[in-house]
């Protein structure tokens, strides 16, 4: 079959959009030395290149640290931030996931326990701590893969693994992904122990995993160098991979699932490829980085000084002198104390706190803003007020935006990974579930409303009879089956006496018939 990954190509291929993943990730590490090494990098790698695929800034904060040995850099994970809440709103509560046949009157018992089946493998497998995972991840690195693996040794049921974008290589067609590849690079000592011969120093192994439409999943072995992929070599070739083999499933649908964390790309609106929650906002990142830094530099230099006369200072045993003071509190100088006006003296700068930290929260509200949230979510009261209630859901309502447009990419992928997991159960590990059904999904509100709040809606819209028992209940319990808020509406018109009546014309029939009844027992 034939693959984006070719033989002797250079590795890694690089253009823009891969270019951003590296950066992202950089900044979602939360590793200062790890972003001042990739600015550092790229800037001496691609800024003299005609064929960059981007230009690094020069004068950025952090592409300039490891030269300026003495500047001060404190970095402020706000990047980790953004992707962890980006979660959280999406999958902090368990997505309900249901297979429709299942839960309607009279479901047949094959569906039953197919739905029994599914929650028994979503707990078995961790599947939502595992959408977690990957939610984080998209947030920050534009989108997500999971991809489906079974081991019999391990759980009975498929497992979901998550894949990250900078390690895989898809082909899509008309929006739909039809091929994906994932490199691991493998490290390795010794070949296997049917071949004597050792790597050489500059030796790089990177296996392929290519998942392809029709099901199957094929394996490739290449043996090249930091730069180029180099050549294909039998996968007996490591004692790491000799006992993978390719897999037919038969199931003829790709085994693998693309999600991206937003559309479109705005760096290359024709790309199939998600955009990163940071896309557009490191910039602002790196000039809050400069600001903390700044402020703590204003610290450090307005800390207070004691200039003293170098004869006061006592001697101690051994050589050398003391004072009984931290030595962080005074300067030593060489003068007269004889003198006038070579005395101890205090100098004292000013710390600009006020300034740094309206600029610091200036940049946190428009970093914040600019990646799709409220900086509310983030516990951040820029406004300076509480609030709870309507005004607290007005302020969420970005958030809340942002969270509902993620949704729409999150559940479509959920509803086809589910149905994947159970046809591999099915096929591969001999699972007794239906293959023929409909999956429906459910995202909680991680947001809570205030019952008082859905309470006086409800209350409105009755007072002005617009809206039937039925409605109040789905707006009071949204998680409810069909059959759940069927039985409540039922209970409710029965308390209140307002259970539908039988038809004019029938009433009284049944008083009726028991009087003509009571009759001819009198007469007989």
């Amino acid at each position: 079959m034939a693959s984006f990954i070719r033989e002797n190509m250079v590795w890694p291929p690089m253009n823009m959009l891969r270019w951003k993943m590296q950066e992202h990730s950089s900044w979602y590490s939360g590793d200062p030395n790890v972003l001042a090494n990739f600015y550092e990098r790229m800037a001496s790698t691609y800024s003299l290149s005609v064929e960059a695929p981007y230009h690094v800034h020069k004068e950025s904060f952090w592409g300039r640290q490891l030269k300026n040995v003495v500047d001060i850099g404190v970095h402020v994970p706000i990047a980790g931030d953004i992707a962890s809440t980006s979660a959280d709103l999406i999958f902090s509560e368990p997505a309900q996931l249901k297979i429709a046949e299942a839960h309607i009157k009279n479901a047949p018992d094959s569906m039953v326990k197919t739905q029994e089946q599914l929650d028994y493998m979503m707990d078995d497998i961790n599947f939502h701590q595992k959408l977690l995972e990957a939610g984080e991840t998209s947030s920050a690195m534009s989108g997500v893969f999971i991809k489906l693996a079974w081991d019999e040794e391990l759980s009975p049921y498929p497992i979901p693994v998550i894949e990250q974008v900078d390690t895989a290589y898809p082909i899509f067609r008309f929006g739909m992904l039809i091929e994906v590849s994932f490199v691991k690079q493998i490290d390795v000592d010794v070949l296997n122990e049917s071949d004597h011969e050792k790597p050489a120093s500059r030796d790089v192994f990177r296996l392929v995993e290519t998942y392809y439409k029709d099901g199957s999943i094929g394996y490739r072995l290449f043996k090249g160098t930091p730069e180029r992929i180099g050549v294909e070599v039998d996968l007996n070739y490591l004692d790491q991979t000799s006992d993978i083999e390719n897999i037919t499933t038969g199931i003829k649908d790709i085994l693998a699932v693309y999600v991206p964390n937003i559309l479109p790309n705005k760096m290359d609106r024709g790309s199939y490829m998600g955009r990163s929650d940071f896309l557009g906002i490191e910039g602002l990142m790196d000039s809050l980085d400069e600001t903390y830094s700044s402020w703590l530099k204003d610290i450090i230099l307005g800390q207070g000084r004691v200039m003293i006369p170098e004869s006061f200072l006592k001697n101690k045993e051994g050589g050398g002198s003391k004072f009984n003071v931290d030595q962080l509190l005074y300067v030593d100088l060489d003068m007269d104390p004889l003198v006038e006006g070579n005395k101890i003296t205090l100098q004292q700068f000013e710390i600009r706190a006020e300034q740094f930290e309206k600029t610091c929260l200036n940049l946190l509200d428009r970093i914040i803003s600019s990646a799709g949230y409220s900086p509310q979510s983030f516990g951040l009261n820029i406004h300076g007020r509480a609030e709870s209630g309507t005004a607290l859901t007005i302020r969420e309502r970005k958030s809340l935006s942002t969270k509902n447009k993620k949704q729409t990419y999150w559940e479509p992928a959920l509803k086809k990974i589910v149905r994947l997991m159970l046809l591999v159960y099915k096929t591969q590990l001999r699972g007794k579930v239906e293959a023929d059904f409909e999956v429906t999904t459910q995202f909680s509100d991680s947001i809570t409303n205030d019952i008082n709040q859905i309470s006086e809606a409800v209350k409105a819209v009755s007072d002005a009879s617009a809206v039937s028992t039925e409605t109040k209940v789905r707006w009071l319990h949204p998680d409810w089956s069909e059959d759940e808020v069927q039985a409540e509406t039922k209970r409710i018109l029965d308390e209140t006496g307002q259970s539908p009546l039988m038809e004019p014309d029938q009433v009284g029939i049944g008083a009726d018939v028991e009087e003509e009844e009571e009759e001819e027992e009198t007469e007989d």
